[in-house]
């Protein structure tokens, strides 16, 4: 399919204003959208001269904040505004949120899934939220696709474009997808923080990937993110890296190896990736 016009726009502003926003952040901002488009129509403020460029903007904001979310994922989102015209309310808009919300809650917070208990994916979930806010643009003759791209124009132009970035770590952006890419290493990666100058031990490395990590193992089947990279250190002896692959696995699972190991409840395995820099682990799902 590939990436629309308007989710590269949405990517370029994000990684311009530092990063994607955590995940359960994102849902946060979807709720407040929500509730400021739900102001507006209960107002009746969208009937007045200015009625249709607020909505549009309100809902232009919905769709930036969810094409975000499925970037993140690595996910692709077709242009705004496809669907069927449809009489589409505030609750049926809401009603699609929630999928959204419910696995957000799983890969990036404490929810567990009933045992049996079949769990959306994150790109269905987007995908069924952004046929509902097409229809309910559609139904408000509101043309999505350009208040998007009008929003983004709007955020770039503000010149405080740094508020909307995320404090933190994102593995999706993360500095060791960024440098050349070695052989063996899939398309669809995600990878762990960059340790700090100078000498870093193996269980400071598991440290620092741990949290990312096991967002990973919760995602990676569903969303298919074909792995997550761990920069090593420079080892040129293959007992070298072998044996520092086999350390980091032990910190992140004391009861596992390489071949198979467990974050999250979800079944993983590594192997190591030499590289000029030195040795990367690459986690797969198993």
């Amino acid at each position: 399919m590939g990436a629309s016009e308007e989710q590269r726009l949405v990517r370029e502003t994000m990684l311009a204003a530092g990063g994607y926003w955590r995940p359960l952040a994102a849902v946060a901002r979807l709720l407040e959208e929500l509730g400021e488009l739900s102001e507006l129509m209960f107002s009746g403020a969208e009937t007045g001269a200015d009625g249709p460029q607020s909505l549009g903007a309100e809902l232009a904001d919905l769709w930036i904040i969810t094409t975000a979310l499925a970037d993140q994922f690595l996910a692709e989102v077709e242009e705004p505004g496809h669907g069927p015209e449809s009489a589409v309310d505030l609750g049926t808009l809401l009603a699609a949120a929630g999928p959204v919300a419910r696995v957000v809650n799983h890969y990036d917070g404490p929810k567990v899934p009933r045992p049996g208990e079949p769990m959306p994916t994150l790109q269905g979930s987007i995908a069924g939220f952004h046929m509902a806010l097409a229809a309910f643009a559609a139904s408000h003759r509101i043309d999505l696709a350009a208040a998007v791209r009008e929003k983004l124009e709007h955020i770039h132009a503000r010149g405080d474009i740094e508020r909307f970035g995320r404090e933190g770590f994102d593995p999706s952006t993360a500095p060791v997808l960024s440098e050349p890419r070695a052989e063996g290493l899939p398309g669809r990666l995600w990878g762990a923080p960059a340790p700090a100058s100078g000498p870093t031990t193996v269980a400071a490395r598991a440290a620092l990937a741990r949290e990312p990590l096991r967002m990973f193992a919760k995602a990676a089947a569903a969303e298919r993110i074909e792995g997550f990279v761990i920069a090593g250190p420079p080892l040129s002896a293959a007992a070298g890296r072998a044996s520092w692959l086999r350390a980091l696995i032990a910190e992140l699972d004391p009861g596992g190896s390489p071949s198979g190991f467990e974050l999250a409840g979800a079944p993983l395995r590594a192997r190591g990736i030499v590289t000029a820099a030195g040795v990367l682990a690459l986690v797969e799902p198993r």
